[in-house]
């Protein structure tokens, strides 16, 4: 694939813009530059990436996933008495509230009654099967549940916010108040945070455009960014002298959802000749470092549940046939929607390019991010490109891909329909053996996945303590710091 020069063009245009007339970031706030700033701070109601990984640096999880995708917990021992019956028995050392208050159990108890009752919110559908929640002493308490469920445990990966505050019904989205690590300061212009272990500021400052963010980086305006850039940046950084970079292999899936309620695109050959047509390998050698893996399905090689499938190859004379063999007398025309980050344009310009090939006019709209993704939640689109962030369970195949999990009572937002899938994600939730349906999803073209794309950060080099993790969040803020002066 020939390169487009024009960005490099526009880099060096605009360096000698802003190397003339930029402000140095000296004091002692570490500035982190990201693409999409937090949507909600209040934890009970987010959908985005950017907020859920701030909330895990403000809130404390009740449960939590590991480095091996398996559940654990900070707060609380726990037990499963039966099918229907656990046991949860709070630790010695408890969070403290950033209002000073220690964690009890009644604000344990109190969160997950709230979110039972919270229709808008995601926890409201995963504790729909909490029968009741009974608090057995000031140490223990139990959960119930109307039916078996082999990975209730994952359900309770949630934020625990104070008794005392949600009585008052306190707004978390503009205060929030946790009892993580870091302590909310504001949000304007830019949202700031305290480490509460030795009073470190991060700031989060919004640059969507990556050039622009890149350059920043090189003129000290801020001290380092994670991910969100293209590989020319990428090559251009790990030549600079006083910017050090990691890479390491990336979890979360990128992917084209598909809408079955198009005359198109509810064709099984139609959708198996897209997959077909998109050089899925030249447009990661193009845009993405070597860490980057192409994707065949939701969940990364590393989770217990993957599956070994045979990959779909770049292929446009039979996709060609595909299309042929459809017999469509009018002309293929789809909408693909994206988001307005310059990045995934030019990622979905070169998909349009490609499917050209095999006679698919494919026409591009990039919508702010607010706008996109209501369209998504709402089913209003063709294709969209998008990325799943932070997947640990493989039930997301049973909320994705299950008839009755239509919006808005789930996330079948490309109104799969399919009995038989239906069967096997029955099957897989009674014994939590997911081989079935991720074949299944895989033959019928349900989704097409892109790439685990490859984690990258860069940062100055009077920065030390970053590190990279494999689904992409901030808890490398934890260890992050600042000298005074650069290391040479």
């Amino acid at each position: 694939m020939k390169k487009i020069n024009i960005s490099l063009v526009f880099f060096l245009t605009t360096f000698f813009f802003l190397t003339s007339c930029s402000e140095i970031n000296t004091n002692n706030i570490i500035s982190f530059g990201i693409a999409q700033e937090p949507q909600n701070l209040d934890p009970r109601f987010q959908s985005d990436a950017a907020s859920e990984r701030l909330s895990a640096l403000i809130y404390s999880p009740l449960f939590y996933f590991g480095s091996n995708y398996k559940i654990q917990s900070n707060i609380v021992n726990w037990e499963k008495i039966t099918h229907l019956k656990y046991k949860f028995y709070l630790k010695k050392k408890l969070p403290i509230f950033h209002n000073d208050k220690v964690m009890q159990i009644d604000d344990i108890i109190a969160t997950l009654n709230d979110l039972k009752s919270q229709k808008k919110s995601p926890f409201f559908v995963e504790l729909s099967n909490v029968k009741n929640v009974i608090k057995l002493s000031q140490t223990e308490f139990e959960i119930n549940l109307y039916k078996k469920d082999n990975n209730f445990l994952t359900r309770l990966s949630f934020f625990i916010l104070p008794k005392d505050l949600l009585i008052k019904n306190h707004n978390f989205s503009t205060n929030p108040i946790g009892s993580g690590p870091f302590i909310f300061i504001d949000k304007n212009p830019n949202l700031k945070i305290k480490r509460i272990n030795d009073g470190q500021i991060i700031k989060l400052i919004k640059i969507k455009d990556p050039t622009v963010r890149v350059l920043k980086l090189i003129n000290e305006e801020i001290d380092f960014f994670q991910n969100d850039i293209p590989l020319e940046m990428i090559r251009l950084l790990k030549n600079k002298e006083n910017i050090t970079s990691l890479t390491g292999f990336g979890a979360n899936v990128s992917y084209i959802g598909l809408n079955f309620n198009d005359k198109f695109l509810k064709e099984p050959k139609f959708r198996k000749a897209l997959s077909l047509a998109i050089d899925r390998q030249s447009l990661v050698n193009y845009f993405f470092n070597d860490k980057t893996r192409i994707a065949d399905q939701i969940l990364p090689p590393e989770h217990w549940a993957s599956e070994k499938l045979n990959p779909v190859k770049y292929n446009p004379e039979l996709a060609k046939k595909y299309i042929q063999d459809l017999g469509f007398i009018e002309p293929i025309s789809i909408t693909f929607k994206t988001s307005t980050d310059p990045f995934r344009v030019k990622i979905a310009t070169l998909i349009q390019k490609q499917l050209e090939i095999i006679g698919v006019k494919l026409i591009i709209k990039s919508l702010d991010w607010g706008t996109y993704f209501k369209d998504i939640q709402a089913g209003n689109f063709q294709l969209y490109g998008l990325t799943w962030v932070g997947i640990r369970n493989p039930e997301i195949y049973e909320k994705i891909f299950n008839s009755k999990l239509i919006p808005p009572k789930g996330l079948n937002r490309g109104n799969y329909i399919n009995q038989s899938t239906d069967e096997l994600i029955r099957e897989a939730k009674e014994s939590n053996i997911w081989k079935k349906v991720i074949k299944k999803v895989h033959y019928d073209n349900a989704f097409i996945p892109l790439w685990y794309e490859g984690n990258f950060a860069a940062f100055n080099k009077n920065i030390t303590g970053y590190y990279i993790h494999l689904d992409g969040n901030w808890s490398a803020l934890n260890t992050i710091r600042k000298s005074d002066v650069f290391i040479n």
